[in-house]
C-alpha cells in the first residue's frame, strides 16, 4: 500500500469537527473501519473512513455538510470500491475519502439495533455525534470486503479480544446468511492461511454456507493432487476440527455435485478435486 495517503487521529477529528459544524441538524453516524480502529488506537491512520447512517434523509444531511467542508463525490473507483455499494464515496483534495453506507454495507451487511446497541460514544462534533462499532462487528464488515489491506487489519482486532460467537450470531442474524457466511468463511479461511489464526467459527459458516464455500475449502485442502480418505479426513479435523464423519459427508455431497472425484487404487480411494 506504499504511496497511499492515511490520515491520524488529529486529522480524522479535525476532518469531522468541519462537517459537524456544516450540518444543519443533528444526526448520528456509525464508524465502522479503519477511522474507528485508529480512534480505539488499533491503528496510527487510515486511508478510508467507512460511515453508515440509518436513514436517506441523514445521509442526504451528511453528503451536503461534506460537500460544504470541501469534499466532492468520487464517480470513477475501482472495482473493489464498487464491491462496496456504498450510498456515496465523497473525497477531499487531500485524497481523504469518506464511504457512506446507509443502513446496508456491500448490500449485504445490514447495521441492525443490536449492533447499534454494542457501539460505543466517540465524541460530539457539533450537530455530529459519532459513535464507533464494536471490534466484532468491524471484523464481520472486513470478512465481507475484497479490499485487500482489511484482510490485514483482521488479526489487530482479534488480538484485541473477539467475542467470535457474536459474531457467528450476527452473521446468522442477517436477512442473507448463507451469502454473507460463504463471504466471510472464505476471508477467515484466508486469514488462517496468511497470518495463522484458526477462527473457531469457520466450520459454523461451512455449515451454513453454499456449495461454492465447501467447494473451495476442500481445494485448499487437495490442490492438485489426490489423497486418500484417511489422509484427507485427517487435514480437514486439523484445519477445521471435523469429524471423519463429517468429512465423508461432504464428499458424497461433493461428489454427486460433479466437484470431486473419486478412484480406486488397489484397496484404497483417492479423491481430487475435478
Amino acid at each position: 500500500m506504499s504511496g497511499v495517503k492515511k490520515f491520524g487521529e488529529a486529522e480524522l477529528i479535525s476532518a469531522l469537527s468541519d462537517i459537524g459544524a456544516k450540518l444543519k441538524k443533528k444526526m448520528k453516524i456509525h464508524l465502522i473501519g479503519g477511522c474507528a480502529m485508529t480512534f480505539m488506537g488499533a491503528k496510527a491512520a487510515t486511508k478510508d473512513i467507512d460511515v453508515v447512517v440509518t436513514s436517506a434523509e441523514e445521509a442526504s444531511n451528511l453528503i451536503a455538510a461534506m460537500e460544504d467542508a470541501g469534499f466532492e463525490r468520487v464517480n470513477k473507483i475501482t472495482k473493489e470500491y464498487e464491491a462496496l455499494e456504498a450510498t456515496v464515496i465523497m473525497e477531499r483534495p487531500d485524497k481523504m475519502r469518506f464511504d457512506v453506507f446507509t443502513r446496508r454495507v456491500c448490500g449485504k451487511l445490514e447495521i441492525d439495533e443490536k449492533m447499534q446497541s454494542r457501539s460505543t460514544p466517540y465524541r460530539i462534533f457539533g450537530n455530529l455525534e459519532v459513535h464507533l462499532m464494536s471490534g466484532e462487528d468491524i471484523l464481520l464488515f472486513k470478512g465481507m470486503t475484497e479490499r485487500a489491506a482489511d484482510l490485514d487489519d483482521m488479526p489487530v482486532l482479534v488480538q484485541r479480544g473477539i467475542d467470535w460467537d457474536t459474531i457467528r450470531d450476527a452473521c446468522f442474524a442477517q436477512k442473507k446468511s448463507v451469502q454473507w457466511a460463504d463471504l466471510l468463511g472464505t476471508k477467515l479461511l484466508d486469514l488462517k492461511e496468511r497470518h495463522g489464526i484458526d477462527a473457531p467459527i469457520i466450520k459454523d459458516m461451512l455449515d451454513r454456507a453454499d456449495m461454492d464455500l465447501l467447494e473451495r475449502s476442500f481445494k485448499r485442502i487437495l490442490g492438485d493432487g489426490e489423497m486418500t480418505f484417511k489422509d484427507l479426513a485427517k487435514a480437514v479435523k486439523e484445519k477445521f476440527r471435523y469429524s471423519p464423519s463429517w468429512t465423508r459427508q461432504q464428499l458424497v455431497l461433493l461428489e454427486k455435485r460433479k466437484k470431486i472425484k473419486r478412484r480406486r487404487d488397489g484397496m484404497t480411494y483417492l479423491y481430487s478435486m475435478k
